[in-house]
């Protein structure tokens, strides 16, 4: 005959182990989140090894990011994405197309011609907090975001 502890008492055990199961699965998520959100970009092209093609140089305020971005026909590399830039800062921004364009930076109220195949460099200084796009005109693609703090 069999009891009901010798039943019930390994299933018990077995639930107990499985309890731990969500708590591990939240810690892993909020690890890979942290990671994900660490802030460190470096230029595209392999110049430190970061991600999302912006290097800076200098401390927060005052400092210099550094963003290379290609226009391809429709196609931006690295795809658009939202820069941070603290007050006070610059974001020196160099955008080579294979059309010629007009680039504008909205909130910087800076314009420049794109020539197809040189790279054209824009020089943002981050004075109101705010955030900003920057694109073409023709074709209409948003290059990116500048979120001023």
């Amino acid at each position: 005959m069999v009891t009901l502890c010798q039943t019930v008492l390994p299933r018990i055990g077995a639930m107990r182990a499985f309890r731990a199961v969500p708590y591990a699965v939240c810690v892993l998520a909020l690890a890979g989140a942290a990671a994900c959100s660490s802030g460190s970009l470096q230029p595209a092209g392999g110049g430190g090894g970061g991600a999302g093609g912006v290097s800076a140089t200098g401390s927060a305020a005052g400092s210099v990011k550094r963003l290379a971005v290609t226009v391809s026909g429709t196609t931006v590399t690295p795809a658009p994405a939202q820069v941070d830039l603290p007050v006070g800062s610059t974001l020196e921004l160099s955008v080579t197309s294979d059309h010629d364009d007009e680039l504008h930076a909205h909130g910087f109220d800076v314009e420049a011609q794109l020539k197809a195949g040189t790279a054209t460099t824009l020089r943002l200084t981050g004075k109101e907090p705010g955030v900003y796009e920057v694109e073409t005109h023709d074709p209409a693609l948003t290059l990116l975001t500048v979120a001023v703090r």
